[in-house]
């Protein structure tokens, strides 16, 4: 389970907007920031027990991740391959015409999948928070 902390910006009609912290590995990271990772604010349906100011944690399984990039990233490179290879017999030009094609079939077919799919959006929980006993009733 891949899990991220944020805070809830508003929530309107069952709708969150959540700003999501950037880990704080990406503190101490030798490309800060180069690869774009910075804090996100993404809309979620919430429980409506959730107010502005609360913290959550967004969970997401690590499956739906996977599939997703197999699907966005795969399947068009597995047309591409296909389309060039199917018109490899023709000549030079007809396989690169042919890659093109099969890479624009299969970016098609990526946002077809992706607008058909059925994944379940992240999980959102309270965050847990800790209360720290008052200075001298430590035991």
């Amino acid at each position: 389970m891949i899990e991220r902390n944020g805070t809830i910006l508003a929530v309107q009609d069952g709708v969150a907007t959540i700003r999501v912290a950037t880990p704080s590995a990406c503190a101490s990271c030798g490309s800060r920031g180069a690869c774009g990772s910075k804090d996100t604010t993404v809309r979620l349906p919430v429980a409506a027990t959730l107010r502005a100011g609360d913290g959550v944690t967004l969970m997401l399984a690590e499956g739906a991740l996977v599939r997703g990039a197999l699907r966005a990233y795969l399947l068009p490179a597995v047309t591409l391959l296909l389309g060039a290879i199917a018109l490899s017999a023709f000549g030079d030009l007809a396989a690169v015409g042919g890659a093109l094609s099969g890479l624009g079939v299969g970016l098609i077919a990526q946002r077809i999948l992706a607008r058909r799919a059925t994944c379940a959006p992240p999980a959102v929980s309270p965050a847990p928070t800790f209360e720290s006993p008052p200075i001298g009733e430590l035991s």
